[in-house]
């Protein structure tokens, strides 16, 4: 089943038209000269846009299709990565054949890099890039659309109402899902809708769900149409989390008075904080394919919730933060330039927000202590990994 022209990520041919509307855009260009030159293209605006417009122009003209589009935004992701990250390292890719297609179904703390650094992972790694699953939300702006979808990302429509719609829209999905890994094409989704502002990974059932629902046409169970999609767990673990103090007002803004309302424009702050925020060290660690699937999605998402909670890089972070709402004593050991940056941290966040920020930072570590005890007590779960 082909997705929708309106969600599917771009073509070859799709990308001469989309990048030639791109330069058109003065949303887009502005985006670009505000992020390459932050507050002198404030001051200069007049001036820079057309020369900006100009070198984009010129740029555009050796890509002509998704993998060029790509590999031109190699020297932008080096960029990022130098000037926000500590160190990026990579585990469990080698278990897993860069022939073959898999649904990487990941935790999610970042809008924009948890996908970016799975992918950067796979590029350095010898795999060809997946497909991208992103919420409808994100994609608001023309350009922002654009930009994702010649990225490689599907869109995911969450506002659909009544049941007929719900289960035509879904029904889509899933096929084109199931799709993209027969036709040799690996997909990155998230393991819920929306980010684990909390730090508590959790899979959604309904996802799996999901997932299984292009298996009904062909009267195949739970377990055999989800053994069909080859399901990598993917744990993605943050040293800092540039969104954590924004994440802790929502949190305590929702605990205080029932409800959040956000801000227009909001996503595209998360966005903009991820990217360019400082991260630290960050961790991406690809789990096994997951065999012998249990006939409940219930079941499936514990077993996956183990694997990617087991599957995290603990960080000095997390401990700290562990410690100082215990109101116990640091420990030795931690890196000195690690712990006064996150005492910072700390010190800057408004004080009715700082118990959500450490409560944020603690959790992965606490979920990781509760895994690592019940490790012995999984075989219960009816599955397991080749």
């Amino acid at each position: 089943m082909t997705a929708p022209s309106d969600i599917a990520p771009y073509s070859d041919n799709d990308v001469r038209r989309v990048l030639e509307r791109l330069t058109e855009n003065f949303e887009f260009i502005d985006a670009v000269g505000q992020f390459r030159l932050k507050y002198w293209y404030r001051l200069f605006k007049p001036f820079l846009r057309g020369r900006i417009q100009n070198t984009l122009k010129t740029k555009i003209k050796t890509i002509h299709s998704i993998k060029d589009f790509q590999i031109a935004l190699e020297p932008t992701m080096t960029r990022v990565l130098q000037k926000t990250t500590e160190a990026f390292t990579v585990s469990g890719l080698e278990n897993l054949n860069p022939n073959e297609a898999y649904l990487f179904l990941s935790n999610h703390r970042d809008i924009a890099m948890d996908p970016a650094f799975v992918n950067w992972a796979l590029h350095n790694g010898g795999f060809d890039t997946a497909r991208i699953a992103i919420g409808d939300n994100l994609v608001q702006k023309p350009f922002i659309s654009d930009l994702m979808r010649l990225n490689k990302s599907f869109i995911v429509k969450r506002n659909v109402s009544g049941p007929r719609e719900f289960l035509k829209t879904y029904s889509a999905l899933s096929h084109y899902i199931r799709d993209s890994i027969h036709q040799n094409h690996s997909v990155w989704i998230a393991q819920r809708e929306g980010r684990a502002k909390d730090g508590i990974d959790r899979t959604d059932p309904a996802i799996l769900k999901m997932l299984a629902m292009a298996g009904k046409s062909k009267k195949e169970g739970f377990p055999q149409s989800i053994n069909t999609l080859s399901i990598v767990p993917i744990s993605i673990s943050y040293e800092f989390d540039p969104c954590a103090p924004l994440k802790a007002r929502e949190l305590s803004i929702t605990e205080t008075t029932g409800s959040y309302t956000k801000c227009a424009d909001e996503d595209v702050e998360s966005i903009t904080t991820g990217i360019m925020g400082w991260k630290g060290r960050v961790h991406v660690h690809f789990g096994s394919v997951i065999v012998d699937v249990p006939d409940m999605a219930l079941n499936l998402a514990e077993y996956i919730d183990h694997k990617i909670i087991l599957g995290q890089r603990i960080f000095d972070t997390g401990r700290l933060a562990d410690t100082m709402l215990r109101n116990a004593e640091i420990p030795d050991g931690m890196t000195p330039d690690v712990r006064s940056r996150f005492k910072r941290l700390v010190r800057s966040t408004p004080s009715e927000y700082r118990s959500k920020l450490l409560e944020i930072y603690a959790n992965p570590l606490r979920q990781f202590n509760l895994h690592q005890e019940s490790i012995n007590n999984l075989s219960d779960s009816g599955c397991r990994s080749e």
